[in-house]
Formats: C-alpha cells, structure tokens, sequence
C-alpha cells in the first residue's frame, strides 16, 4: 500500500511512500532544478522544479 501527502503552504511540497515488500533496486534519486528531461512519447522538459526521490533501477536508467 502507497501513501502521498501533499502539503501547499508558501511553497508546495508532494510526497509517497514506496512500500512493497520485494525490492527494485530503489535508490535515491536527486534531479536539479532545470535539468533536462528527455522522454520517448512526449515534449521533453526543458525547466523544472528540483526532485528528490526514490527510484527503481533499471539498466541504469531511474
């Protein structure tokens, strides 16, 4: 089961568990403000707010 909390006060601030009981390879995962985004289907994402998270591993690739 998944939890998220979101928190708008000033700024806004979002937030969900991983909970599973298998691992996949998570990891934690930062992003930089205006760090590029390059997707396969979709504009990439040339700007951005900063993101830190959790990420399952694959090949290399969050």
């Amino acid at each position: 089961m998944c939890t998220a909390s979101n928190y708008i006060t000033d700024n806004h601030y979002f937030g969900r568990n991983f909970d599973y009981e298998i691992s996949y390879n998570e990891r934690v995962t930062v992003t930089p403000r205006k760090y590029e985004l390059k997707f396969r289907k979709i504009d990439d994402i040339k700007t951005h707010y900063a993101i830190i998270g959790i990420a399952a591993g694959i090949d290399e690739y969050p």
